[in-house]
């Protein structure tokens, strides 16, 4: 089979985030399959034009602040229409490319989440309305394509906005391989600490979790909160530490495998508070070494945990509520250690390797290929 993926960015990009590791892991075992693989995408400082990744054929054209998604078409009719793909993937992640208005092939498209009204916490208003525009003509551009969402929630917003439920399919994300045994085996932080990891961007709100933990260190003045990640945003979240007065709040910045994956067991509860997320990939893969996460109720975060069994879930924006949770974890041991068991457990099964093979299976049925 051979197939486009066309997404903004790949893995190496510096603003790559949750779609562009789906991308690399789902792809990149489709490609090890024996399948062609090329991505198009934005090029950044310092990569090539042209390269094999994870045996995926990387194309990098434009950049990806200077309307990329423009470049795109012409770049299709000009050089890719000649490769004789069996079938495109549209990564709708941010701007939708609008493949089947100028692609002559099946095409499947993938939806981490909409982002619709949330844009405009996130960056200036023009921008925000040219991606909240961008995302309205989903239904009818794509009206006899195949979707895959990643979360249940994923799916009731396409529904929302037009799309036909048996157009979607649902394939939720994988985790990393890891020694989870190992992991498992490992010791907890001896005083309590909460753990954010991911991007530092507006969006998530991770402003929420600080003031929470302040609430939480009135009771517990041995709480600690390491924030793991980097981004934009990350300047303004140490200030808004600063001038908390707490001394407990730590910013590792990005951290690698190894010291992710002990940050991830060592926490006592993980807290991811966006108001919408496709997935939360780090939700799970706390899970993964028996780590509970508290997550916002919202779109693709509830989708992550079974509510009271796995972890808990807090209206978004309650902060009062928020910090009672995590109090929860530190006064409650017995109870959060029956949740890090059921939370291991149901994070078994979710795979790459599963991820993968459910997606060739769309990508075959969109083609009308079987091998």
């Amino acid at each position: 089979m051979r197939v486009l993926v066309i997404n903004w960015q790949d893995w190496t990009h510096p603003f790559a985030g949750g779609a562009e590791f789906h991308l690399r892991e789902v792809f990149g075992r489709i490609a090890r399959l024996g399948h062609r693989v090329d991505l198009l995408c934005a090029g950044h400082p310092g990569a090539p034009s042209t390269e094999q990744l994870e045996g995926i054929n990387i194309l990098r054209r434009g950049q990806r602040y200077r309307l990329f998604n423009y470049i795109v078409p012409s770049f299709y009719r000009r050089v890719l229409r000649h490769n004789d793909y069996d079938v495109i993937v549209d990564d709708l992640n941010k701007i939708p490319f609008l493949s089947p208005l100028f692609a002559d092939k099946p095409v499947v498209a993938l939806v981490h989440h909409l982002l619709g009204r949330i844009a405009y916490h996130e960056t200036n208003p023009a921008f925000a309305t040219y991606v909240w525009l961008g995302e309205r003509p989903i239904s009818r551009a794509y009206r006899h394509s195949a979707f895959i969402a990643v979360s249940d929630s994923t799916a009731d917003e396409l529904m929302r906005r037009g799309v036909r439920r048996e157009q979607i399919t649902v394939i939720p994300n994988g985790i990393s391989d890891a020694p989870f045994d190992e992991l498992i085996s490992k010791e907890k932080s001896t005083t309590p600490l909460f753990l954010y990891l991911g991007r530092l961007k507006r969006y998530k709100a991770i402003e929420l979790i600080l003031d929470a933990f302040a609430l939480v260190s009135l009771d517990h003045p041995d709480a600690r909160f390491v924030i793991a990640g980097d981004g934009d945003h990350r300047s303004q979240l140490e200030r808004r530490a600063a001038a908390s007065g707490l001394d407990r709040i730590e910013f590792v910045g990005w951290v690698g495998e190894d010291r992710k994956w002990e940050l991830l067991r060592s926490a006592w509860a993980l807290c991811y508070t966006s108001p919408k997320e496709g997935w939360g990939i780090s939700s799970l893969e706390a899970q993964r070494v028996g780590t509970i996460a508290i997550v916002s109720d919202a779109p693709g975060l509830r989708d992550t945990i079974v509510a009271g069994e796995t972890g808990w879930a807090v209206p978004h924006g309650d902060v009062r509520r928020l910090a009672a949770a995590m109090k929860r974890a530190i006064v409650e041991p017995i109870e959060r250690q029956r949740l890090e068991l059921a939370a291991i457990e149901r994070a078994k099964h979710y795979t790459w390797d599963a991820a993968a093979t459910q997606t060739m299976a769309v990508l075959q049925k969109a083609s009308g290929t079987t091998t």
